[in-house]
């Protein structure tokens, strides 16, 4: 089973997150910020992708992935935002070439099928294949 790091400062969003992926079969941990990020990883935890919002609390998106990048080698980050409209955000988001959701996510029809794809599970693996 599949664990998915959701790294999400707003709690209401991070909560709806972590139970829509649950009920579609992952394993989910959450971060509201950078440092519970960079902590769980020092922990010697290490997810099979993390869903990084762009905008937190105690630094930014972009630079939390090279940072998890440097540190711990890990370079599975989707990327999370809802302001794509910001011409800064899209230039860094074409020049990293990772993929990315703009909010509102539209979740069981993008982001889900998404994820099934990334991590290697079928239609007929998935828990909420149906929705």
């Amino acid at each position: 089973m599949s664990l998915i790091l959701v790294v999400e400062d707003e709690p209401g969003v991070r909560r709806t997150m972590a139970d829509w992926l649950a009920s579609d079969g992952y394993q989910v941990a959450t971060a509201a910020d950078v440092g519970q990020t960079v902590a769980f990883f020092q922990a010697g935890r290490r997810p099979d992708v993390a869903l990084v919002d762009i905008k937190l609390p105690d630094g930014d998106g972009f630079a939390l992935a090279d940072r998890l990048r440097e540190e711990f080698a890990f370079e599975r980050v989707i990327y999370v935002t809802a302001f794509f409209w910001e011409e800064e955000t899209r230039r860094e988001l074409a020049a990293r070439g990772q993929p990315y959701f703009e909010k509102p996510l539209k979740f069981h029809r993008e982001v889900l099928p998404f994820l099934r794809r990334y991590l290697g599970r079928g239609e007929t693996e998935a828990g909420g294949a149906s929705r």
